[in-house]
């Protein structure tokens, strides 16, 4: 039997989009003056345009103090090498252009392309408050099939959709529609916040590795982490979201999404910290996936969660952890119901799903779960305590 812990795991110190990055050394271009860089006036469409005019493989660095107002978003088409350091990006209205249905544009949208690194920047939108479904597109920075992106030592804040979201390279001009080119792939995210956005702090809707750390969470109008696909044929695998710190919002939500996604698995989040029992469960996992059309349904996942602070008490319809269909492992972690909560259960299955806890701590629970009679839970090791009771040692 694993040794039984009697402590909680340490919560992370993160400094999220605080930590510098050194300004980049070798040669580099700046914008040029006839850009104004005082948030003075739109240059969406001029920044847009020079950047792409832009040779392969170029280092953009922003003169220090540089501020654009982009309410159009900048759409980046295929771009190789590139390296963007610097700025800080505004918008103070988001337009709908040509089309009504676009509901708004991320900041940077990153379309295809490899080797593409934002970093040391900061992004602001002009949402008050809450998720607002005209606007859940606006969000901060989008990868669409990009290779080997990198954002590194950037502050999100008041956009309107997520944070930052990992999304396919589609044959069709809007996320519903066109044949899958390729997904976001090896795609590196460090020392990042993102705060009060209307949607998701992260989402992975394709994405095929990406290496996550040193993230804050604060306030989304949603979810921390989302994993949520938009068609049949895409999801998110080989995965790994390692420290993180998490306030408001729901912590963890995966499912198919609209298309029931053929591929959510092998996700590891470890080291993260919720600050306070949030809205719901802390980890949902539900549906499972087809695989292909026709194909039979699969468990979604394995995911695991390895030593992390989870706080539960949100609600008396779900369990701390609820799962439909899914594969899910929760070790070395500790699971607070705290006082002034909701005494709701730890888990509950259903589906045919599988969870196994190995290891970990739970305190002030009201009943340990519910499983359906398809689904299976084991418990190994680790240190239960229901609330007003005494340890009860696994």
């Amino acid at each position: 039997m694993p040794e039984t812990p009697t402590t909680a795991p340490r919560v992370p110190t993160i400094a999220g989009g605080s930590v510098p990055v050194a300004v980049p050394s070798g040669p580099s271009v700046s914008p040029p003056a006839t850009i104004t860089s005082d948030c003075s006036s739109d240059v969406s469409h001029a920044l847009r345009d020079w950047i792409n005019s832009l040779p392969p493989d170029q280092t953009i660095v922003m003169q220090p103090g540089a501020c654009y107002l982009v309410n159009e978003g900048i759409k980046l088409k295929d771009p190789q090498g590139l390296t963007v350091y610097g700025g800080s990006y505004r918008t103070t209205a988001v337009s709908q252009g040509q089309d009504p249905n676009s509901k708004g544009r991320a900041v940077f949208t990153v379309i295809g392309g490899s080797h593409v690194t934002l970093e040391e920047m900061q992004i602001r939108g002009a949402n008050p408050g809450g998720y607002h479904p005209s606007l859940a597109f606006a969000g901060g920075i989008e990868f669409e099939g990009t290779a080997n992106g990198t954002v590194r030592s950037v502050t999100i804040s008041n956009t309107f959709g997520d944070g930052i979201t990992l999304s396919p390279l589609r044959g069709g001009a809007d996320h519903n529609s066109g044949t899958i080119l390729a997904p976001s792939s090896a795609i590196t995210i460090e020392d990042v916040t993102v705060s009060g956005v209307g949607r998701q702090g992260l989402t992975f809707a394709s994405v095929a590795g990406a290496q996550v750390s040193d993230v804050i969470v604060d306030d989304p109008g949603i979810n921390t982490f989302d994993v949520e696909a938009d068609q049949w044929d895409e999801g998110a695998i080989d995965v790994t979201i390692d420290g993180c710190l998490a306030s408001g919002g729901a912590f963890f939500f995966a499912n198919g999404g609209a298309g029931d996604a053929a591929g959510t698995h092998d996700i590891t989040v470890e080291n993260c910290s919720m600050l306070e029992p949030q809205g719901g469960s802390a980890i949902l996992v539900e549906r499972r996936g087809r695989g292909h059309r026709g194909a039979p349904k699969k468990l979604r996942g394995p995911i695991t969660f390895l030593s992390d602070q989870l706080q539960c008490g949100a609600s008396v319809y779900t369990a701390c952890v609820e799962l439909r269909g899914s594969d899910v492992t929760v070790t070395g972690s500790r699971l607070d119901f705290p006082a002034s909560t909701i005494h709701e259960p730890v888990y509950g299955l259903a589906e045919g799903s599988r969870a196994v806890f190995t290891n970990d701590v739970v305190l002030g629970y009201g009943a340990a779960g519910r499983v359906s009679r398809d689904s299976s839970v084991r418990v190994t090791g680790g240190l239960w305590t229901p609330s007003g009771q005494t340890a009860n040692r696994r």
